[in-house]
C-alpha cells in the first residue's frame, strides 16, 4: 500500500510493519516500520498512522545506525530512572541499584535489612523518630537526642546515596 499526501506530494510505501507500541483514539496508533519516501532508501519510521494506513501523522524516520544510537540513549535513561506508573498502566518491577557495603551501618541505625528502597527508609525514619523522640521520651532526654540525631544522619546518608545514584528524583 503506498499512502500518499496529496497536499504535499509525499509518497511513501511501508515495507515492513515491526509493530504497533500505543494504541491510540479513533483509528490511529503509534508504530514503528521499515518505510520508503518518495522512492528513497527504507528507513526505520516511528509515527502515528489510521488504522488502515491511508494517512499518518509527524513522526521521525531513522536509519539503522540512527536507531541504533536512540536505542542506547533510551536503554540509558530507562536503566537510570524508575519508571512513573501513568494512568491505566501496570506497575513494572525496575531492578534498584544496590547500595555499597558501607551503607550497612546507616541500615542497621534505621533497623531496617541492608539495601531496602527509598520508601522503606523513609517509613522506617518517621516510625523511629515517633519512638525516640525527646518530647515522648522526657525521662532519658539526653539519649533520646542522640538516637534521634543518629536516626536522621542514618536516613540522609542513606537518601543521598539513592539520589546521587540516580534512583531517586526530587
Amino acid at each position: 500500500m503506498a499512502p500518499r499526501d496529496e497536499d504535499e506530494g509525499i509518497e511513501c510505501e511501508i515495507i515492513e510493519s515491526y509493530g504497533i507500541f500505543s494504541e491510540g483514539v479513533k483509528d490511529w496508533n503509534k508504530e514503528v516500520n521499515l518505510v520508503s519516501w518518495n522512492g528513497r532508501p527504507a528507513k526505520i519510521d516511528i509515527r502515528s498512522w489510521q488504522k488502515n494506513h491511508e494517512r499518518c501523522g509527524k513522526g521521525i524516520a531513522l536509519t539503522r545506525d540512527e536507531a541504533g544510537e536512540l536505542v542506547k540513549l533510551l536503554t540509558k535513561i530507562l536503566d537510570s530512572r524508575p519508571r512513573k506508573e501513568t494512568r491505566g498502566s501496570a506497575p513494572t518491577a525496575k531492578a534498584r541499584p544496590r547500595p555499597p557495603q558501607t551503607l550497612e551501618p546507616f541500615y542497621n541505625e534505621l533497623k531496617l535489612p541492608f539495601a531496602s528502597g527509598p520508601d522503606e527508609c523513609k517509613a522506617a525514619r518517621n516510625a523511629l523518630l515517633k519512638k525516640y523522640h525527646p518530647d515522648k521520651n522526657a525521662a532519658n532526654a539526653a539519649f533520646a537526642t542522640r538516637k534521634t540525631i543518629r536516626i536522621k544522619e542514618a536516613y540522609d546518608a542513606v537518601m543521598t546515596w539513592w539520589r546521587e545514584s540516580g534512583f531517586l528524583t526530587l
